[in-house]
Order: structure tokens, then sequence, then C-alpha cells
């Protein structure tokens, strides 16, 4: 069988790309100089345009109101507070070695199709199949609970740990910080966790429908 390679991506606005690409190539180009200033103009848009894929975006392709409405709004709300706390700690003084080693793990995650910047990170590619293979079935009304629950607890794993493990760990921290990273940590994937065993599989066919093909456009062929 063939297995073919995935990415998970969604489009960075031109504010991002551009202020990355900036820190990237100072970095590169001045690596003995603190480039803090630019790195503190990344941080507030790259976790908002983070959440918006990952969280907000779903949420409004839900169409939920009424009391799930509130619900979904709070774990939101519980995931954007712990994501915002964690960073500002993390990336508010970082040495030379350290913002070398995130200009690297931005310009990993950057990916250019068609001229548009993504963020993106791999999925496993026996996974990623069977990813596509269920967002098929269920379109075609023969999905699977389980195969549903699975995949997408992945990608939102994946999420988390490219965009919030990855970046954290690129910067040596002390121990207070270290034990509010942990805490941040596993207030985002418990409530993420939680979002998704509360929604989608109980949904009725026609109101999932919409977040599984918001979900499958995310899926990007590697190059």
């Amino acid at each position: 069988m063939t297995v073919n390679r995935y990415l998970v991506a969604f489009p960075a606005s031109p504010r991002l790309y551009q202020n990355t690409r900036a820190f990237v190539d100072a970095v590169r180009a001045e690596p003995e100089v603190s480039h803090q200033a630019l790195l503190d103009g990344i941080t507030e848009d790259f976790i908002t345009e983070v959440l918006n894929a990952f969280f907000d975006g779903p949420v409004q392709a839900l169409g939920v109101t009424g009391s799930m409405a509130r619900v979904m709004d709070g774990v939101v709300s519980i995931i954007s507070r712990a994501a915002r706390t964690m960073t500002s700690k993390v990336f508010r003084n970082v040495s030379i070695e350290e913002q070398y080693r995130l200009a690297e793990h931005f310009d990993a995650i950057e990916v250019t199709r068609d001229g548009r910047s993504y963020c993106a990170f791999p999925l496993d590619p026996e996974l990623a199949n069977e990813a596509v293979l269920m967002f098929e079935m269920f379109r075609q009304g023969n999905g699977q609970p389980e195969q549903l629950q699975k995949v997408m607890r992945a990608i939102c794993d994946g999420a988390i740990e490219y965009y919030f493990d990855r970046s954290v760990g690129c910067v040596s921290v002390g121990r207070f910080t270290r034990g509010l990273v942990s805490t941040g940590r596993a207030t985002i994937a418990k409530a993420a966790h939680s979002a998704l065993e509360k929604t989608l599989p109980g949904l009725h066919p026609k109101a999932r429908q919409p977040v599984l093909d918001y979900f499958e456009r995310m899926l990007m062929e590697a190059a």
C-alpha cells in the first residue's frame, strides 16, 4: 500500500510571516546579537493564530449555540489563558543560544505553497492515511467514532507538541517557570481532549461534518 506523507497546516497571516522571516533572517545574519524585540513581535500573533486554527475555527464550524456554545467558549478561554501565560513567561528574555534554536524551530514549521505561507507539522504517515480514509468514510456516512477520536486526538496532540512543547522547549527555564510550563501544558491538553470527547462523537452527522471538513482542509501533502 502506498503511504503518502501529509502535513497539518494552517495559513499564516502576512504579518506573522513577515515578522517571523525578519527574526529568522536577523538571527542568522547576526547570531551574536540579541533580537528580543523581533521575537516579541512574533509571540502574540503566533499564539493567536495557532489558537484560531485549532480551537476557535473548529468551534465556529460547529455553529453551536446555547449551553454547548458557552461550554466551548469556556474551553477555548482556558486554553488561551494557559498558552499566553506560559509563552509570555518563557519568551520574555531568551539567550543568544536560545534565540538561535527558536529561529531554527520557526523556520522548520514554515511551509510555502503557491506563494502563500503556512505553519505546519508532519503527521505520522500511517496515521495520515488513516485520517484521509476516516474523513472519506464519514462523508459517506460510514465513519467509526473510535477512529474519529484517534485521528482528531493525534492532530490535537501534534499541534500541542509542535506549537507549544517544541517552541517552549527551545528555552531553558528555572524551576518555578518549569512548573508553570508543565501546569500550562497539562491544562491545554486536558481542555483540548475534553472538548473533543464531549462534542464530536455525539454530534448529529449534519452538525459534525462541517468540523470534519474544516480539519480535512488542513491536510496538505508533503512536498
